[in-house]
């Protein structure tokens, strides 16, 4: 059945769940870029079927009874935070030396613009150099309106890449509208510790200073390295924080996503709040 058009509906005046109960009852007007911003989270949520013979919520949390045993899950180091040795020794790492982190920071203020930055990164010398990859502290021009935020680079074409720009496509972000930072500027077979977050922190403050980013959307354990927090990211998620002035909302990292799925309900609500605020004048 054709179902008449009664009135106009914005989705970011619903909440999605809604939406689709709005749908059932008989209001079709969706404007397009809309539909499809949320049918592409529905799909990245685990939905593989247009219409099915049972009723689904694909993005709650599957049943108990039938819920898949959990995976086990990698150890968990201290919180990366960066906000210097107070912080540090509230996570149990070792705070850099004061002359060592002075010396670092004097590096990265030196730096007049991006190309000088990441020239400064790329001759740094810490252990987690590795000869023959480019280190990816930033990418993104100066004055980019949004930054995305990560703990380490992902490898092109990983599942959690290729989430993450799902992601960032289903609330209208093109590669091209969004600048990245990297807590560490090289990928990692496991989670930065803080002493690694701490030595490229004074990089990192110094990116974005010199890129402007008038907003932060940071995935994971990043909220907390680049904003001092030692909370985990269970407890920043969906909240603002701020960064040298500039607002930072936080939400699950894409790798965290692929393992716990019944989190995609949270994260995408972070989404649709950092849409909402970057599109207010």
């Amino acid at each position: 059945m054709i179902h008449q058009i009664r009135k106009a509906l914005r989705l970011d005046q619903r909440p999605l769940g809604r939406i689709m109960t709005v749908v059932r009852q008989g209001n079709t007007n969706i404007r397009d870029a809309e539909g499809v911003s949320a049918l592409a989270w529905l799909v990245t949520a685990g939905a593989d079927a247009l219409v099915t013979d049972a009723p689904r919520n694909w993005l709650a949390a599957p049943p108990a009874s039938c819920a898949a045993p959990p995976a086990p899950r990698p150890p968990q180091h201290p919180p990366t935070v960066i906000a210097g040795p107070a912080a540090a020794a509230a996570t149990g790492a070792r705070p850099a030396p004061p002359a060592a982190l002075a010396a670092t920071t004097a590096l990265a203020e030196a730096a007049v613009d991006l190309p000088a930055l990441a020239a400064a990164v790329a001759e740094f010398p810490h252990p987690l150099r590795r000869p023959g990859l480019v280190a990816q502290l930033w990418r993104g021009e100066p004055d980019t309106a949004v930054a995305i935020l990560c703990d380490q680079p992902e490898e092109p074409g990983s599942p959690a890449a290729m989430l993450r720009e799902r992601m960032l496509a289903a609330i209208g972000l093109a590669p091209a509208d969004h600048a990245v930072g990297h807590v560490v500027p090289w990928p990692l077979a496991r989670a930065p510790r803080a002493e690694e977050a701490m030595a490229f922190a004074p990089f990192l403050a110094r990116a974005l200073a010199l890129a402007r980013p008038r907003f932060i959307l940071a995935f994971g354990q990043a909220a907390s390295a680049v904003a001092g927090d030692s909370r985990g990211i269970a407890s920043l998620r969906g909240n603002w924080l701020a960064v040298a002035g500039i607002p930072l909302l936080a939400t699950f990292h894409p790798r965290q996503l692929l393992a716990q799925p019944e989190l995609k309900r949270l994260a995408w609500a972070d989404l649709q709040a950092f849409a909402a605020r970057i599109e207010t004048p």
